[in-house]
Formats: C-alpha cells, sequence, structure tokens
C-alpha cells in the first residue's frame, strides 16, 4: 500500500497534484501548457519506476485491479489493432500515421493507463491529502482565473487575454480550466456537506465558490452543463443515505444560496474586449438562427468531417490518434460550401467524445467504449449499495466529477489533454479505490523470468520520460527558432529550429518553419527536403504544399509543382493564391489542360464568387478557347462586381464583337454614358444629368463612379439629402477615394451639420494630409 511506501512516492504524487497544473510559461513554448504536459507524463512514468523498483527489492509485485481494467484494456488492444490497420489501408501515410498515431497510443498508455492503475494502488490517508492539493489547485486558479476575467494579471507582465476575458489561468486554455473545476467541485461540495476529509466548512466554503466562480468566469458552457449534471447525479446518490450525522442541511442551503447569486449576479468585463454575463453566454446560440455562430457551426463542421471518417471505415475507423492527419482531406469538400468557408480548422479532436471513438476506432471501438462506461457506471451503483454515510457521499462526488467530464466533453476536448485527462482518469481509479471491496489484489513472485519483464517495464518507461524530455527541447528549440524567425534573423532561425528537428524529427510545424527558413534563405534543396520531412509527419496541412509547390514552380519541376498545388487546394478549397498558381501552369500547357483549368474556376467562382480576377481569368480562358457567349457572361460578372475594373471593361469590348446579338447592356456602353453625363453637367442641364446618373446607378448598383457622379448631380441642383446619400453610397464602395470624402463634407456643410461633416474632413485629412480645404473647414 502507498500508505506504507517511500517517503519519494509521496512527495512525486504531492508534485503531480499540486505543481504540474500551476506551471505555466508564456514565452517559453507555443503552447504555454506544453511543460505541464512533459512534467505530467515523465512523472507518471517515474512513479511506475519506483514502484517497479520497489518490488524488485522487495521480489514480490502487488498488482491492483477493477472490474474496468478489463473492457479498458480491450479498448486500448482494439485502438493498437486500429492503427496498425491504418498503416494497412494507407500505404502512402505510414510516417504520418506513425507519428500522429504513436502520440494516441503513448496517450492512452501514460495519461489514461498508468494514471488509472496508480490511483487503484492509493487510498486513505493518502488520498485524503491528494483530495486538499486538487482543492487547492483549484481554488487558486480559479481566482487567478476571475483575475484576469476582469483585467487583472497576477504573474506576467502582459494581460493574457487570447480568448477575450475568458481567463486561462494556469492552464493556458479555459476549457482545460473549466473541466478541471468540474471533476474536482462535486468532491469538494461532498466533503463540505459530510465533512470528509476533516477540512473545516468555512474553508471549504471559500474552496467551492471559489472554484464555481472560476468556471463561470471560462464561460465554458460545455462544462457548465457537466457540472450541472455532476451535481444532479450527487444529489440522486446521497438522496437516500441513512447516516446524516455529519450532514448539514443549513449548509446546503448557504451554498445553494451563494451558487445562484453568482450566476444572476455575474458581471460583465467593462473592457473593450469579448465577455458576457452567464445568461447572455447562454443567449448567444440564438445567433445560429441567423445563418452562422461560429463555436456551433465550427463543431457542425467538425463533426460532419468526422462522420464521413465513419462512412468510410465504418467497422474499424481511420486509425487511433489519426484524426489530425486524416481529418483536412474530409473537411476540404465542405469548406466549398458558404456557411463554413471561413471556419478551417485543423482539428486534433472532434469535440464529441462518441465521434470521437466512432471515427477513429468505428462501430467496434465505440462499442467497446459504450461498454467500459457502462462498466463503470453500473460498477459506481453496485459500489454505492454497500457504503454508507460520508464514503457513499465521497464516491457520488467522485462519480459525478467524472460523469460531468464526459457531458462537457461530448462538445469539449479537454479529456485528451494531459493535466485534465490526469484529474479525470485519476478519479476513475479512486471510484474503486475508496471502495476495497471493489478492488482485487494479486500478488506476483519476482524472480529470474519476472526480473526480466519488469525490467523490460522500467526500460521502457524510463524511454518515455527520456522521449518528454526530448520533445520539450525541441518544442522550446522551435518556439526560439519561430520568434527569430518572425524577427527577421533567418541565420539563428535556422539554427535553433535544425535543433528542434535534431530533438525530435516528426513535428510537423518545426520541419514546416524550418523549410519557410531555408526557402527565405534561397537554399530551395533545403527547403524541398524539410517540407517533404513536415508532409511525413503530418501529411494534413496544405500550406506545406503550397510553399513546396511555389518552389517547384521555380526551379522548372511543372509536374511536381501542379501534384503539390492540387493537393493543396483539395485539402483547403479556400486557398486563394492557390487558384491563380495552379491556373498559370496549366496555361502553359493549356491543350493538355483545358479540362482541369475550366474545373478549377469553376471551383474558384463557387469558393469566392465576389472575386472579379477569377471572373476575368475564367473569361480570358474561354476566350482562348472562343467561347465567346461564356466568356461574355464571366466578363460581365466580373463588371458587376467591381465596374471600374478597366481590364474587364476592354476584355467583355472584345468578346462582344463575336457575339451577333445582345440586348442592351450598361457595360458595353458605360464610358460613353459616364462621359454623357460630365457633358450635360458641364452644360449645366443638371436634370438630364440627374436622370441619367440616377438611371445608371440603379443599373450599375457597385459603380463608384455612377454614385459619384449621381452625388454631383445632386448637390448642383440644390437636393442636399440626396446628394449626401449618393456621396455616402460611393464612400462604402471606395473608402480611398478623397474627392467624395470631400465632397461629402461640403455637403453636410450645406445641411448645417457641422458635426459630421468635421468627421468627413477628418476622414479626407487621413486620406490627404496636405488638404487646405479640409484644413480650413476645420479650422473654422
Amino acid at each position: 500500500m502507498v500508505t506504507q511506501q517511500s517517503l519519494s512516492i509521496r512527495s512525486l504524487l504531492i508534485l503531480l497534484f499540486g505543481v504540474c497544473p500551476l506551471l505555466f510559461f508564456t514565452d517559453l513554448t507555443r503552447n504555454p501548457y506544453y511543460t505541464q504536459i512533459v512534467l505530467l507524463n515523465a512523472g507518471t512514468c517515474l512513479l511506475w519506476i519506483l514502484w517497479l523498483l520497489q518490488a524488485w527489492r522487495q521480489k514480490k509485485l502487488v498488482w491492483h485491479y477493477s472490474d474496468f481494467d478489463k473492457p479498458l484494456l480491450a479498448l486500448m488492444g482494439f485502438s493498437v489493432c486500429s492503427w496498425f490497420l491504418s498503416f494497412w489501408h494507407h500505404p502512402p501515410l505510414s510516417q504520418a500515421i506513425y507519428s500522429e498515431g504513436s502520440k494516441g497510443l503513448i496517450f492512452l498508455l501514460v495519461n489514461t493507463w498508468l494514471v488509472y492503475t496508480a490511483s487503484l494502488r492509493v487510498r486513505m490517508p493518502l488520498a485524503k491529502y491528494l483530495f486538499w492539493v486538487a482543492y487547492a489547485v483549484s481554488a487558486f486558479s480559479a481566482l487567478y482565473g476571475v483575475a484576469q476575467y476582469f483585467g487583472l494579471e497576477w504573474v506576467w507582465s502582459h494581460q493574457l487575454n487570447p480568448y477575450g476575458s475568458r481567463p486561462v489561468s494556469t492552464f493556458g486554455n479555459p476549457n482545460f480550466m473549466s473541466s478541471y473545476l468540474v471533476v474536482t467541485i462535486p468532491v469538494m461540495v461532498a466533503d463540505y456537506l459530510w465533512r470528509i476529509t476533516g477540512i473545516p466548512r468555512a474553508l471549504l466554503w471559500f474552496l467551492i465558490v471559489s472554484s464555481v466562480a472560476g468556471l463561470v468566469a471560462t464561460l465554458t458552457r460545455s462544462s457548465w452543463l457537466g457540472l450541472l449534471t455532476a451535481f444532479l447525479i450527487l444529489g440522486i446518490g446521497t438522496a437516500t443515505l441513512t447516516s446524516r450525522k455529519e450532514y448539514s442541511q443549513k449548509a446546503l442551503v448557504t451554498l445553494a444560496i451563494t451558487f445562484f447569486a453568482l450566476i444572476g449576479l455575474w458581471p460583465r468585463n467593462q473592457g473593450p474586449i469579448y465577455s458576457a454575463t452567464v445568461m447572455s453566454r447562454l443567449a448567444e446560440v440564438k445567433q445560429l438562427a441567423q445563418g452562422s455562430y461560429a463555436p456551433v457551426s465550427q463543431r457542425l463542421l467538425i463533426w460532419l468531417s468526422s462522420w464521413k471518417m465513419v462512412e468510410d471505415h465504418p467497422l474499424v475507423g481511420k486509425g487511433w490518434g489519426c484524426i489530425e492527419l486524416f481529418y483536412p482531406f474530409y473537411q476540404g469538400p465542405q469548406l466549398i460550401e458558404k456557411r463554413f468557408k471561413d471556419l478551417r480548422t485543423h482539428a486534433n479532436n472532434c469535440h464529441n467524445e462518441i465521434l470521437e471513438y466512432w471515427s477513429q476506432l468505428g462501430a467496434l471501438g465505440l462499442g467497446l467504449y459504450l461498454w467500459m462506461w457502462l462498466t463503470f457506471f453500473r460498477q459506481s451503483i453496485s459500489i454505492s449499495r454497500q457504503l454508507d454515510g460520508p464514503a457513499r457521499a465521497l464516491h457520488w462526488g467522485i462519480v459525478g466529477g467524472v460523469a460531468g467530464m464526459l457531458v462537457d466533453n461530448l462538445l469539449n476536448v479537454s479529456v485528451h489533454f494531459a493535466v485534465p485527462a490526469f484529474i479525470f482518469w485519476w478519479w476513475v481509479g479512486q471510484m474503486f479505490a475508496q471502495a476495497p471491496i471493489a478492488i482485487q489484489e494479486r500478488s506476483i513472485a519476482i524472480g529470474p523470468r519476472q526480473r526480466v519483464l519488469v525490467g523490460g517495464a522500467i526500460t521502457v518507461l524510463a524511454l518515455l520520460c527520456l522521449r518528454c524530455f526530448c520533445l520539450w527541447e525541441g518544442e522550446v528549440n522551435f518556439f526560439d527558432g519561430f520568434k527569430k524567425s518572425k524577427g527577421g534573423d533567418l541565420p539563428a532561425a535556422a539554427i535553433a529550429l535544425k535543433a528542434a528537428y535534431d530533438w525530435h524529427h516528426l513535428e510537423v510545424n518545426n520541419n514546416y518553419e524550418l523549410g519557410n527558413v531555408y526557402a527565405r534563405m534561397g537554399d530551395r534543396d533545403k527547403a524541398i527536403a524539410m517540407y517533404q520531412r513536415a508532409v511525413d509527419a503530418n501529411a494534413g496541412y496544405d500550406e506545406i504544399y503550397f510553399n513546396r509547390g511555389t518552389i517547384l514552380s521555380q526551379i522548372g519541376q511543372t509536374d511536381k509543382a501542379i501534384a503539390d498545388y492540387r493537393m493543396t487546394l483539395a485539402i483547403n478549397p479556400t486557398a486563394h493564391d492557390a487558384y491563380n498558381a495552379l491556373a498559370a501552369l496549366y496555361f502553359r500547357d493549356l491543350p493538355r489542360y483545358k479540362d482541369d483549368i475550366d474545373a478549377l474556376y469553376k471551383q474558384g467562382v463557387r469558393v469566392y464568387p465576389e472575386d472579379r480576377d477569377f471572373w476575368n481569368n475564367m473569361g480570358y480562358l474561354y476566350t482562348q478557347q472562343k467561347r465567346w457567349q461564356s466568356a461574355y457572361d464571366a466578363y460581365h460578372r466580373a463588371l458587376e462586381i467591381d465596374p471600374e475594373f478597366e481590364l474587364a471593361q476592354r476584355n467583355i469590348h472584345v468578346v462582344a464583337k463575336n457575339i451577333p446579338s445582345l440586348e442592351n447592356d450598361p457595360f458595353l456602353s458605360l464610358a460613353e454614358r459616364f462621359a454623357e453625363i460630365d457633358h450635360l453637367m458641364d452644360a449645366h442641364r443638371l436634370e438630364e444629368a440627374r436622370a441619367k446618373a440616377r438611371l445608371l446607378s440603379e443599373q450599375v448598383p457597385r459603380s463608384f463612379r455612377a454614385w459619384f457622379l449621381l452625388g454631383n448631380a445632386e448637390f448642383f441642383s440644390g437636393h442636399y439629402p440626396e446628394a449626401e446619400q449618393a456621396y455616402r453610397h460611393s464612400t462604402q464602395l471606395q473608402p480611398s477615394a478623397a474627392t467624395t470624402w470631400q465632397n461629402l463634407g461640403v455637403t453636410l456643410d450645406r445641411l448645417n451639420r457641422p458635426s459630421e461633416a468635421e468627421q468627413a474632413y477628418r476622414k479626407l485629412l487621413e486620406l490627404d494630409p496636405k488638404n487646405t480645404m479640409a484644413k480650413t473647414r476645420l479650422g473654422k
């Protein structure tokens, strides 16, 4: 038992619980929580090394297990099988499958299995101290998060607000802290109501209220739902307790009033960054009815793409740990749809635990996953029947925390990140460990043969610790090189990034950035080699293919460049520059690629229907193919978008000569009609000029010049309100046209609206600082 083991194991456990969640660096690694991950993983492996060494010395290993082991091991075993099958299904991606899948499997081993089995070995009184440490971590990180919510930064020299006012606290992400709190708060509440671990109620009340305030500050709705689920389970599980000696109804009422006050009175941060009250945060979902709401729409995109993976491999999935590799290829076709165009992401998880396992492990793996949790909750009910009083309250607090995390992760990803996962799987083990009736033990004598196995296990764990160190060194060097690259110090950046590559060969971001640095330094061969290494690490990044395709195009390897540009657009059809780059290569051999370039531009204008250059280029393609009507329609669309587009104006006139009969098209006579309106203005035939300008602005509503001429005609006719409307419309079409702002300012002067005229003149001075008229008017 741990209670009789060495001080080093106790100290290491307290370190894992108390230090890892609070250690947080903002300028050391790309992700501020990366050091937490490394320490937590290495510490977990070291914990088991100490246990195994102790068993080696005692020549006996006492193994603790529960009924939960069987489905968990079955799920882990099938995850390995699905990973191997992924190699068979996708042989060209074998290195990337190894890179991504191995990370997923190591997470299963270290962050799931080793944490869970370690927890089975820890019981009171050591477990009590670890609960206390978790309480303290929750309260401290929550209070720090509340301070960040209100714009106060305790630790760093600048405010950390990558998520608006939503605090990152010590976790680096508001969703990670919120999930951690969902797991710990129900146990704190059970402890508060039944006095389980001996902490004074007043102190526990403070810890709970601080933690709930931190959870509210994160504005994480899925975690709010998770905590509500946890409280429901805690309430139902303890409703029939026969022993209420330590229970306090007054304490419950006090806590309930505090919770309702926190939720109802929670204020909005008054600063300029995003903030919300509890109710307004919940009401935001209504925006979906208006067409799109990014948090929901992006999840729909991820879920739809994940479901496509299920359809492709319904039985065994795409392979455990490989979602980030395969996801971009399924996302690509969805991005063509208007509702998803601006929501592209490199999804490392599904934001839904059901689809997470279904997409990667198929129906068989999902079945094992559901069996595992069915076993857990069935066992929780069975164990509860044999407990009473504080023991049952603690039991249901732990079960509530686990259930809350699972509900939270129907919309979240936190259970797949080290710190939230650690507390989650520790709680899973504690559900059994706190009820000795649920734990089984097996004593294994360690003879010569067993020593080989134990020694092998210690070696593997030591190698995993070494791996953690290598990954951390690689990440530190990468971030150093990344910053130097952005600062323009390319030689120093190359040295740092090369060091990162030496520490970790298969890190896609590092390899890609090193390739970029080599490309900027003009070393094309090294750049191409590093881009290939980036593809080896993860083949789902369109940016890699685009940059490599650009270099290949420059050195004349056209076929390879075309393949890379095609892959870019397959992964990301919103990659704007890739269309023009690929089209340029197609135009070099138009007879060979005539169908490809036609399809390319049709997709381009579908994704970017308001891009005048795409339409004009499509018109040029059809002109080369002498498809006159199609060319005319494409040029016409380009001019509808921007009537002042001179190249398209010239092109449509050329094409029109080859079409025998055309209806009266304003774009064919645009220049003449502008000239006519100018002539009427010069001749002071203002009513005719007004009528023709108004008609032209109706026929060509996006023409800046038509609205500008209409404004002039209205102004000189004395119709100042109408002139104001026309000038304002023209400023919307061309905000950088100084003359329009000048005319608008004069018009507003005539309308005796000096404050608005002042705004127009100030805008004019921004565009034309030497404008004497604006200076004079502002002076008056």
